[in-house]
């Protein structure tokens, strides 16, 4: 099965990324949204930047997006990038580290 990881960089979203290639996920793809919102409602923001860095040492394309970190449009704007990276690379399914 074909799946993006929407990747934040932190502890779970790296360890969501590991338990999918061990169950037989096909990684395609890693989505960070960067937030102009240091207070960010939904996305993990110290340190995203160095998604940038572990894509490359992953050898994973890493699909960027950025949001104004406005509480009511994060959400539009994930949906958003999901459908790009659906459209673009045939996912089946987003994993995510996500613990609320």
């Amino acid at each position: 099965m074909k799946c993006a990881i929407l990747f934040s960089g932190g502890k779970d979203s790296t360890y969501a990324t590991y338990l999918a290639k061990q169950a037989g996920y096909e990684i395609t793809c890693l989505i960070s949204v960067f937030s102009k919102n240091k207070e960010s409602y939904m996305f993990h923001t110290p340190s995203i930047e160095q998604t940038k860095y572990q894509a490359e040492v992953m050898d994973l394309p890493l699909v960027i997006t950025e949001t104004r970190g406005i509480k009511e449009e994060e959400l539009k704007d994930l949906a958003n990038i999901i459908k790009e990276v659906k459209e673009k690379y045939q996912i089946d399914t987003i994993v995510t580290g996500a613990l609320h």
